[in-house]
């Protein structure tokens, strides 16, 4: 049986040359180093490792093998990293089904040739009246025209599928590709009928690209038609390549400029979008053909967790920019929400980019702005509030408020908006922390989240420090766990310390040494491994030997069996206690006698120690 995929690309491929194609790296010592693409630093904490073929950062504490990286930098899953490093390699994927990879590379194929047909018919009359209309009226440049590839669909029923049979494609092919409609007679097919139509007739056409760019599917936006039974937009369908669920447009273009602004910005429509990044704002994403999904918040989540919502300023924008903070709040994002003077993002930066980029960064909090839309003029009507709200206006607004406030841990927070609140509704806090409590919290992943103030990291005690020093130097010289005896682990607090160090033990060899990690990485759940590569990499920045590390290993020892021998006896005091207290001599001889002599071996411990 030969090596598996992972291990045959592993083999043929070096992760400093891999890393190094996505950013700068520079030596330092066996290893090298350079700034974090996952998170803002000046300092470099970045460190990758060639003779063992892992990195990590310290400072955000990522890390991994040359697929953990891919997956991060690109914002991939397993399966697309394991076929990107695949193809890099020039490994064939043989347990992929051959039929079901000669399908993809021909709906790919059948995609790209479908774009360069809509590009091309830009050309054409009516395709020079779309093409005017994107440049004079909506002011997209003729460079972003070009980048986005954005194109033209004839008002023809079969242009497209001519064209594309013309090279070499079938029906059915095209079809798959959801560029093409069956006949249709009131909702059912007409039988016996072979001739398929084009799906895009007369529309400015926006090809939807995958992560790597490249294209998957199509949304067609109508142009030069006043038919009010047909939809402004349409998408391809489901198909093998594009799922609306998961593809966010524009998240090739986004993804470099979302690491880098740690934020990202949502719109709604596909021209809001190509503005945006015209106007250098370009950590934009919008999702295609569908409103968002958990789907696509845990692809963004990849690369922040910072959203500004930026939807269009009507009704159907309103409810969407709500439905989305709930999701997104749900899903421990931070959420801002950007407001905007025009209907939407791509009319206000056609009139002023610099006002597009002065709403990002001005974006107001989550509780601001539902204090905003439930006490602003309404979007509906275009009429303000009046000053004195009815009963039943101040109920419903209590309605919308109190269960978002009640979401706020911060007691400090809530106490503020609750005080908001009273002011806007007239009325007396007390009442409202009645109403409040009685009010339905819906449950959430986040509720920290809609605070204003991130809570503190939890600091590490001592005995954490020396449990990740003491596994630090088992994982650098794992020999020295030989001389790790049974008596030593009553001294360790941490499961996982200990699941690690027992795993290690079974998996040290001296035959085996350089593999070692590897094999102990491979017994680990997901959660321990990036700390294996975290910790062992410590020590090589150090320089320490093996007589050091055996020395240190000692101290660390010694210091954990004080700690646990004081924390015993702390134990013991209230046992003491409560002896006096009962007047049971023999109790309190007993527990003195185990006192004491914790009390002896600690002296031995600090003597042996000086």
């Amino acid at each position: 049986m030969g090596p598996s995929p992972v291990d045959e690309i592993k083999s043929r491929l070096d992760i400093l040359e891999v890393i190094g194609s996505y950013i700068k790296v520079s030596k330092a010592g066996r290893n090298y180093k350079a700034r974090c693409p996952f998170h803002s630093e000046k300092t470099p904490s970045f460190m990758v490792s060639p003779e063992r073929q892992i990195w990590h950062c310290f400072g955000c504490g990522l890390g991994g093998d040359i697929f953990a990286f891919v997956k991060q930098i690109e914002g991939i899953e397993f399966g697309d990293a394991l076929r990107l490093l695949a193809n890099r390699a020039g490994v064939v994927l043989k347990r992929q089904d051959p039929v079901i990879q000669t399908k993809r590379r021909r709906i790919y194929e059948i995609c790209e040739l479908a774009a360069k047909f809509f590009e091309k018919q830009r050309e054409s009359k009516t395709g020079k009246k779309a093409y005017n209309y994107l440049i004079k009226e909506r002011g997209v440049k003729n460079q972003t025209i070009k980048e986005w590839r954005l194109g033209w669909a004839p008002d023809e029923w079969r242009s497209l599928s001519e064209f594309l049979q013309s090279r070499g494609y079938k029906d059915d092919e095209i079809l798959q590709a959801g560029l093409t409609v069956e006949p249709q007679n009131d909702g059912k097919k007409i039988q016996g009928t072979k001739t398929n139509y084009d799906r895009f007739r007369s529309r400015i056409i926006f090809p939807l690209f995958d992560i790597q760019g490249q294209i998957v599917g199509f949304a067609g936006r109508i142009f030069g038609k006043d038919d009010s039974n047909v939809g402004k937009y349409i998408n391809t369908p489901q198909t093998m390549l594009y799922d609306k669920s998961r593809l966010l447009y524009g998240l090739n273009f986004a993804k470099v400029a979302l690491r880098e602004k740690n934020l990202c910005v949502f719109v709604e429509g596909n021209l809001d979008i190509i503005m945006s990044h015209q106007a250098g704002i370009k950590n934009t994403v919008a999702t295609s053909g569908t409103a968002l999904t958990p789907e696509h918040l845990k692809i963004i989540n990849r690369y922040t967790e910072n959203i500004v919502f930026a939807f269009d300023t009507d009704a159907a924008g309103e409810t969407a920019t709500k439905r989305s903070i709930d999701m997104a709040l749900e899903n421990d994002f931070n959420v801002r929400i950007a407001q905007m003077s025009q209907k939407d993002p791509a009319d206000l930066i056609k009139q002023n980019p610099s006002t597009w980029e002065k709403a990002i960064n001005q974006a107001i909090s989550v509780m601001d702005y539902y204090f905003k839309t439930v006490f602003a003029p309404s979007t509906s009507s275009g009429q303000a509030h009046p000053t004195q709200l009815t009963p039943e206006e101040k109920k419903q607004a209590a309605k919308v408020l109190l269960p978002i406030i009640k979401k706020i841990p911060n007691q400090i927070v809530r106490g503020h908006w609750i005080g908001e609140a009273a002011k806007k509704l007239k009325t007396d806090e007390k009442i409202l922390y009645a109403e409040m409590e009685k009010a339905k919290l819906q449950p959430s992943a986040a509720e920290s989240k809609t605070a204003e103030t991130p809570a503190a990291p939890q600091e590490k005690s001592r005995t954490d420090e020396l449990e990740e020093r003491l596994l630090s130097l088992f994982l650098t010289f794992p020999e020295i766990l030989k001389n790790f005896n049974e008596e030593a682990k009553d001294y360790l607090s941490s499961e996982k310390t200990l699941k690690i160090l027992t795993e290690l033990k079974s998996s040290y060899s001296p035959a085996k040494k350089d593999k070692c990690l590897d094999i102990l990485k491979k017994k680990l759940p997901e959660e321990l491994r990036g700390q294996v590569d975290c910790l062992s990499f410590k020590n090589e920045q150090f320089g320490i030997d093996e007589a050091g590390a055996q020395c240190e290993i000692n101290e660390c020892l010694q210091a954990l069996k004080v700690i646990k021998i004081k924390e015993q006896m702390a134990g013991l005091t209230f046992e003491i206690r409560e002896a006096q207290q009962e007047k049971n001599k023999k109790k309190l001889h007993k527990i003195l006698k185990k006192f004491n002599g914790l009390s002896n071996k600690l002296l031995e411990l600090t003597n042996d120690h000086r």
